[in-house]
């Protein structure tokens, strides 16, 4: 066999051997694909598409029954058939990135919401756009209505498949295996936590207890005494894993999708960028249990030098733009709420509180508004007059702190018409007035009195850096059932994280507490 046969010979032999390989490496790569996803997440996310499909196209449907012209016109121009599979797949992109379909995104409450939204927007905007662009005169029914339409019934839906993800996960299944690196006692502490909450989806399969100790050379971290974590019984006791530079492999070994720190490791450690680095590379999740006033809520952006690393933080939604949008948004909806209610609502309720007892109609008082600035609050009265003078005393006899959340369940100063007004937040309307005068706004903060305000501590006094709202995350949360901590807690999470897709989601959402009555005496 001369040289060229030989030749050939080798390079089939070699290519055989690289098929091999190259079917070795695909192999691993859908194996590791398969660790680090659980297979509950593929078939959920598979559920969510096949639903968000079908949602559209029964909006499709829905608004060409409520409108038949349309459809009529829309056949002379494009095949439905087309026009609803385009629609499907501008639908799902926006929705994937709105982030709808990221991890952790059902479980995070009225923001899985506000993408919803997000998406109903963009679908407008790209069909419309892409209509325009091509001279295509779709009917406003299909480019508009059926998104809008979408939007709705996608709400609905995502709602019902959040319920179903945390009937499941209170039962132990459909969450992510993690495994827990931090101090013996924030692990103990993590793992209660973990189990009284199993919807935030983190079950425990293993631990690494770490102590760090900073010298003169900068820090260490060692192994520490795993004996000393509180023990469990709600969770099957868990592995214990060393901290070494093989910790994400080890951990991946066991089956972890998930790394979770819960303390110890400052995010400045170098230790824990070598781990992050380490985990994510894998394919895994890193996730860092961060203080209340950690700066996570804020748009960071990491600009790098040879010289100094510097992080910055920014809150876009404090642009001049936004602000100007918020406030017309704010001028238009409570426009609308006075004329619609005004004849509906605000007339009964001021003749039932004037015919009850004879007193005012309206109640007047001073409240702190953005920068600390007073203002006068209006409500309809649901109490007797001057009942403010027995506030401190009532307190004092329910065994309550007289202050921000101070309320009573059976308080006998409310009158009959005051007690039904407040169960339906009724006696809120008056408000509409303030947000047109510019006090308050839509969405916000609820707007509190002077001695209220002396108390705030440091980081919860940053809420009145924005305008107190007639409704808020309180209203949507629970109310008055709500601690201080967890209404303080809602309060500035909102300052950090308000848009105004979801100060719409956040006025939906309070319809559907006032008519539950839900912490609202």
């Amino acid at each position: 066999m001369g040289y060229a046969g030989r030749n050939r010979e080798r390079r089939s032999v070699h290519g055989k051997g690289s098929e091999r390989n190259r079917h070795r490496r695909n192999a691993a790569v859908f194996e590791h694909y398969f660790k680090v996803v659980p297979s509950w997440r593929r078939w959920f996310l598979l559920w969510l598409l096949l639903v968000d499909t079908l949602v559209m196209v029964s909006a499709l449907a829905v608004s060409f029954w409520l409108n038949p012209w349309a459809y009529e016109a829309l056949q002379r121009i494009v095949p439905i058939v087309v026009f609803a599979m385009l629609l499907c797949g501008v639908w799902l992109v926006t929705l994937w990135l709105s982030g709808s379909y990221r991890r952790h995104k059902l479980d995070d409450g009225f923001s899985l919401y506000e993408t919803v939204f997000n998406a109903v927007i963009g679908t407008v905007i790209l069909t419309g756009s892409a209509a325009y662009m091509l001279h295509m005169e779709i009917p406003r029914t299909a480019v508009i209505i059926a998104p809008v339409v979408a939007g709705v019934l996608g709400l609905f839906a995502r709602r019902l498949l959040r319920r179903v993800l945390l009937n499941r996960r209170s039962d132990g299944r459909c969450s992510y295996a993690t495994v827990l690196v931090g101090s013996p006692a924030g692990i103990g502490k993590s793992l209660c936590t973990l189990s009284e909450n199993r919807a935030f989806g983190y079950l425990p399969i293993a631990v690494c207890p770490i102590a760090v100790c900073k010298g003169e050379n900068g820090e260490s971290v060692r192994n520490a005494d795993y004996r000393e974590i509180v023990s469990n019984p709600e969770f099957v006791k868990p592995a214990v894993l060393p901290f070494a530079a093989t910790l994400p492999e080890d951990a991946l070994a066991l089956g972890a999708q998930t790394v979770l720190i819960v303390d110890a490791l400052p995010r400045e450690s170098p230790s824990l960028h070598a781990l992050a680095l380490a985990t994510e590379s894998l394919g895994m999740e890193l996730a860092v249990s961060v203080s209340f006033a950690d700066l996570s809520g804020h748009e960071l952006y990491l600009r790098n030098s040879a010289q100094q690393d510097v992080l910055t933080a920014s809150l876009p939604q404090y642009s001049l733009a936004t602000t100007m949008f918020k406030r017309v948004f704010d001028v238009i909806g409570a426009s609308l709420a006075l004329l619609i209610s005004a004849p509906l609502v605000m007339l009964p309720v001021a003749l039932a509180i004037r015919c009850e007892d004879g007193g005012p109609i309206f109640y007047r008082q001073e409240r702190v508004g953005r920068k600390g600035r007073p203002f006068v609050l209006y409500k309809f009265r649901s109490m007797q007059v001057d009942a403010e003078r027995l506030d401190s005393e009532l307190a004092r006899e329910s065994g309550q702190q007289y202050g921000a959340l101070f309320k009573m369940r059976s308080d006998p100063r409310v009158t009959r018409v005051g007690r039904w007004i407040r169960k339906y937040s009724l006696d809120e309307f008056p408000q509409f007035l303030n947000v047109l005068i510019g006090d308050m706004s839509l969405v916000g903060p609820r707007p509190q009195r002077k001695y209220e305000v002396d108390n705030y501590g440091e980081l919860y006094s940053t809420r009145l850096l924005v305008k107190p709202g007639i409704t808020g995350p309180w209203q949507i949360s629970g109310r008055s059932d709500l601690s201080q901590a967890e209404a303080e807690r809602l309060d500035v999470s909102y300052i950090e994280r308000w848009s105004i897709t979801g100060d719409v989601v956040i006025l939906l959402k309070t319809v559907v507490a006032v008519l539950r009555a839900v912490g609202s005496y």
